[in-house]
């Protein structure tokens, strides 16, 4: 700094560095910065602090140079301009610095260099696949049965057999880039061909994975595959769907309103639960006033499970009393202890579910069909009301039958004997046959001798209470009575998971409260909350929501695709 040269007081170093200056002057370190400032090259265009004027007063010739340095830089300088009219106060040349705006520029260009070259030198030659493969693949797409499908498909090995842009060049690259702006893609023509708006890499899922229906058709906007299917996250097993994914929908609010909103549009039948064939669903009652849930974790804000809500009940025709069947006051003892649940509900081979309950198998031995307590054996044939009704009106055939079969009677006019004394015997508690009929059909064994019949021994046991006692039977006239199929839920929770086979420490009545239900149409199913008591933060357990959940439902076409069916 030259000789006279002081920082003005109200200088600000801030306000001299503008944002669209690349060089600041060299002395602005000292607080005297030149105001002019360097070139836009850099160069320094120091020369003198101001550039004095010739004042000519009126009646002179010559005139006075005066100093024009402004006030904020000092104001006119005491010694004032040279004779010949130059500044006095000579400003020293400066090396001009770059500013903070040049220096980030400058960082910015040598980084995109650097990585620009980083990139050619990794994608090209041997070491492009190891560079762009970030972990080793799943077990499922890197095994030997995965390399020689792969082979098969025409696809080769590695990343050629997803990603169609691994045999691609530089334009493929970039292509593909700007073709993956977005994930939200439209699976409403999987089963179809190709999408137009459906990734390559999606797509090639399907040359061996059967096409999959969205897990509700009310959803507006789909999701791709490899959104929720994450490769690359190790060498053993695909991991499951992280729940941050579930929660990117049933989370958001506006989307599920707005799933909801479209779902007032659909049809019924595309709403409708489809179950595996041959599998009986319990059908809760839906309404379209249904509120919008918003569920971001299974302890947070699960709602209450649908089957269990209040107006709920189970549709089953069957006439059944789970209290009276656990009580050993109102039914005589199985082997000195009262019917427990394991009595009836038995697992099937997997041990996730239990068996269905039949006529055969869980009710005979204690609800017989014998008609008549004098002839054991003499049963009338169940599940067909026809054949029972053909059965009493043939009954001296049957006791003919009966005699030679079971009591081992050989002489016709023994038999015959037999059979004339059963039909009297018959006609003394029943008129006439179409009163035995009436009774076999419509008796619910709340009065009369048939009265208290559930016994596994003695008398008892042999009283046909008649087929009102379990089932809902209505008259047709001279025509067959219409006998209510019963339609015992093999399913109660569609579209969620169970394993009774990993609960087998826990008692049934810690979930289900059999012995305080006495009516058909109670639900005895868990409420959610009971669930929370493992399945939390308390106890610990899974509580993710593919645990209990499946994601895909089978897609509403035939052929190929339609043979998918959600699991239990």
């Amino acid at each position: 700094m030259s000789i006279g040269r002081v920082p003005p007081p109200d200088f600000d170093e801030n306000r001299y560095e503008r944002p669209n200056q690349n060089w600041i002057c060299g002395h602005a370190c000292t607080g005297c910065p030149c105001r002019i400032g360097p070139s836009p090259a850099g160069e320094c265009r120091a020369t003198t602090e101001c550039t004095p004027v010739l004042t000519t007063k009126e009646g002179e010739t010559k005139g006075t140079w005066k100093c024009t340095r402004p006030k904020e830089w000092g104001g006119a300088c005491p010694t004032g301009p040279n004779p010949d009219g130059t500044c006095c106060k000579t400003i020293p040349k400066c090396q001009p610095v770059r500013s903070l705006r040049a220096r980030r520029g400058l960082v910015t260009r040598v980084v995109i260099a650097l990585a620009v070259a980083v990139l050619l030198i990794a994608l090209g030659g041997n070491l492009r696949e190891g560079f762009i493969n970030p972990a080793p693949l799943s077990r499922a797409h890197s095994g030997p049965e995965f390399v020689h499908l792969a082979a098969k498909q025409g696809g080769g090995q590695g990343c050629v057999m997803c990603h169609e842009e691994a045999k691609a060049g530089w334009g493929g690259l970039a292509r593909s880039a700007v073709e993956a702006a977005t994930v939200s893609l439209s699976f409403s023509r999987l089963a179809g061909t190709q999408p137009k708006d459906f990734s390559r890499m999606d797509a090639s899922c399907l040359s061996c994975h059967e096409p999959q229906g969205f897990h509700h058709p009310a959803v507006v906007h789909a999701t791709a595959c490899s959104t929720c299917h994450v490769e690359h996250q190790g060498a053993g097993p695909m991991l499951r769907v992280v729940d941050r994914e579930c929660a990117a929908c049933h989370g958001d609010r506006g989307a599920m309103a707005a799933a909801a909103k479209k779902a007032r549009t659909l049809p019924a039948a595309v709403l409708a639960d489809r179950p595996a064939p041959g599998v009986i669903a319990f059908v809760a009652k839906r309404t379209p006033e249904d509120p919008v849930h918003v569920v971001t974790g299974f302890s947070k804000d699960h709602p209450e499970f649908r089957a269990v809500r209040p107006g709920q009940t189970d549709a089953n025709p069957l006439k059944f009393n789970h209290k009276l069947h656990l009580s050993s006051e109102l039914i005589p003892p199985v082997g000195g202890r009262a019917l427990n649940c394991a009595d009836c509900h038995r697992p099937d081979a997997a041990g996730a579910f239990m068996q269905r309950i039949t006529f055969e198998a869980n009710c005979r031995s204690c609800h017989s069909l014998n008609f008549d307590e004098r002839n054991p054996g003499m049963t009338l044939p169940h599940g067909d009301a026809a054949f029972a009704r053909a059965y009493l009106r043939n009954l001296p055939m049957e006791y003919a039958d009966h005699a030679t079969r079971t009591l081992g009677i050989a002489n016709r006019r023994d038999v015959a004997a037999f059979v004339e004394q059963q039909i009297n015997s018959l006609r003394e508690r029943n008129r006439t046959g179409e009163d035995l009929e009436r009774a076999a059909f419509f008796n619910d064994g709340k009065t009369g001798p048939a009265a208290g019949i559930a016994g596994r021994t003695g008398e008892a046991r042999a009283r046909f209470a008649g087929c009102a006692y379990c089932h809902t039977v209505t008259p047709r006239g001279d025509a067959v009575p219409e006998i209510a199929v019963p339609q015992t839920p093999d399913r109660w929770f569609l579209h969620a998971t169970f394993h009774h086979g990993k609960h087998a420490a826990m008692a049934c009545a810690e979930c289900h409260d059999a012995a305080g239900s006495q009516q058909t149409a109670d639900i005895i199913l868990p409420k959610q909350q009971s669930c929370v008591q493992c399945h939390g933060p308390k106890a610990g357990v899974a509580e993710s929501c593919s645990t209990c959940h499946h994601y895909h439902n089978p897609p509403p076409t035939t052929g190929r695709a339609a043979r998918l069916t959600p699991g239990p």
